[in-house]
């Protein structure tokens, strides 16, 4: 049996919007991973998060660090650093989760929506069509190499 998780970035909302935080893309990303390779795969996360952010979790229950959230923001905020340690940092955390999807045999099938810059995306059919399109590979991927 496989697992897809699905989390989006961004926004429909138009890019040039007054609310703050509003991007020009909107990104739908479903993970999808054997669901035996799930408690190696959480262990080996929990590792690479504790690795590379060790002081949000010197002084916590370790069933708390599951809890304890990287936001991709963050990462982007290290990559657009002047300093260059900063950068390296960043550096090091892509590979490391790029490794880790490697060794699991993770797939990522997802669907990236640029929005004109005046307009925003029909929340319905964006969603509609991007879980109807991760669930298509899905279905190729998975299920008809059997």
């Amino acid at each position: 049996m496989y697992l897809c998780y699905v989390d989006e970035s961004g926004g429909v909302e138009p890019p040039n919007a007054p609310s703050q935080g509003v991007t020009p893309a909107s990104v739908i990303v479903g993970v999808v991973c054997s669901a035996v390779s799930i408690p190696v795969l959480t262990q080996d996360f929990l590792a690479l998060k504790r690795a590379h952010f060790p002081t949000r979790f010197s002084h916590r229950p370790a069933l708390d660090h599951v809890l304890t959230e990287i936001k991709g923001s963050e990462v982007l905020k290290l990559t657009r650093s002047s300093d260059r340690n900063k950068r390296r940092h960043a550096a090091r955390i892509r590979s490391s989760l790029l490794d880790l999807l490697e060794t699991h045999s993770i797939r990522i099938i997802g669907r990236v929506w640029i929005k004109e810059p005046t307009t925003g995306l029909d929340p319905v059919s964006t969603y509609t069509f991007s879980l109807w399109h991760i669930k298509y590979f899905v279905h190729a991927i998975f299920v008809k190499k059997r």
